[in-house]
């Protein structure tokens, strides 16, 4: 198997590179709020969109998606706040491409498994970006790991 463009192989464990490109967007988006905040002197809407854009900046920094072939688990970190989740690849149900348009412009693109837990279907967001050209390299990534390693069996 080739080396999949979106992660890094370390024996059978590959990481997702880090993709800042969404991230940069809504950064800047928050600091031009902070920036229209100071310049209307509205001290609270100004702290609010800092406190904000460093929420975001440390989340930007603690992503990760990693596929452990050896554990046969995929672990995703996807924000600060939210826990971290380790699905099994076989309790892998399928994949989901979920975009949001607005007024003809896609302005969000989430790349979602869903697997079971205790008998139920959950899901988790693996990546997300602007573009579902985008996406949709990081979920043939994934699948051809996976579809590399089972195949090998």
């Amino acid at each position: 198997m080739e080396q999949p463009k979106g992660f890094t192989r370390e024996g059978n464990v590959y990481k997702m590179k880090p993709q800042y490109g969404f991230s940069i967007i809504v950064i800047t988006l928050t600091l031009g709020f902070a920036y229209f905040g100071f310049h209307v002197k509205s001290a609270a809407v100004m702290w609010l969109f800092l406190a904000a854009a460093v929420m975001f900046i440390l989340s930007a920094f603690t992503k990760s998606l990693v596929i452990d072939m050896d554990r046969k688990v995929i672990n995703v970190k996807m924000a600060l706040l939210r826990p971290a989740y380790t699905i099994p690849i076989e309790d892998i149900q399928h994949f989901e491409l979920y975009s949001i348009r607005r007024n003809f412009i896609t302005t969000n693109t989430t790349l979602n498994v869903y697997f079971l837990k205790d008998g139920k279907e959950k899901s988790a967001s693996l990546a997300q970006g602007i573009t579902k050209r985008a996406m949709q390299n990081v979920l043939n990534d994934i699948e051809e790991i996976i579809g590399a390693h089972e195949s090998s069996k």
